[in-house]
């Protein structure tokens, strides 16, 4: 009978080794700062807010450094605490988090209140991705005001937008090991003049608009 290790190499054919020549590849902290990306990925989710006292639709995406940022100077925070240079090339292809919240108006029967006023960087990031928020007048406890209307964003909306992602470290938490972690998150987003979209494949999802 054949060798059972003999056997299985045969049908397999993997193959490994270890080459004491192999450069390491060395690890560059992230930098504060402006990184051109694209959104590769996006979620969403309606929450209660602050107990119940408003509800908003949360979105949370992925963006992912583009090549633009090949050339780019940044400065990084090294082990000893010291501002140090690196080109952006380090971080191309590097993805970093973000949220974006739109406020919900309250509808008959409903018992939160609104929060329009905490839709500004919804209404930017809007802009930014070039989705139109008409005006229109409405009549608000009794008075008629001009309130720009929101879109409801879809996955289509948001995959391959080009944008400028100003990131910086996010809030420090304990993960369930107890351990304290802090990442670097995309803070908002600014428009990527000239910036071409992509095409990202959503798994069939783009028609839903969460």
């Amino acid at each position: 009978m054949a060798d059972v290790n003999e056997m299985f190499s045969k049908v397999t054919g993997e193959q490994s080794f270890f080459n004491p020549n192999a450069k390491k590849k060395e690890f560059t902290p992230f930098a504060k700062g402006e990184y051109f990306g694209h959104i590769t990925e996006v979620d969403s989710k309606v929450l209660d807010v602050r107990e119940g006292k408003y509800k908003a639709r949360l979105y949370s995406f992925i963006v992912e450094a583009s090549e633009e940022n090949k050339d780019k100077d940044f400065k990084f925070e090294n082990i000893k605490g010291e501002l140090e240079d690196t080109k952006g090339d380090v971080y191309v292809g590097k993805k970093f988090r973000g949220k974006l919240w739109r406020f919900l108006e309250p509808q008959k029967g409903d018992k939160f209140e609104s929060n329009s006023d905490g839709n500004k960087a919804y209404l930017t990031f809007c802009k930014n991705i070039g989705k139109e928020c008409p005006i229109e007048v409405r009549t608000i406890d009794g008075e008629d005001i001009e309130v720009q209307l929101l879109p409801n964003l879809t996955t289509e909306d948001f995959l391959g937008q080009p944008i400028i992602a100003f990131v910086d470290k996010g809030r420090p938490f304990t993960n369930k090991n107890g351990e304290k972690r802090q990442y670097f998150d995309c803070k908002f987003c600014k428009k990527w003049e000239g910036g071409k979209k992509r095409t990202i494949s959503s798994g069939g999802k783009n028609e839903i608009p969460f």
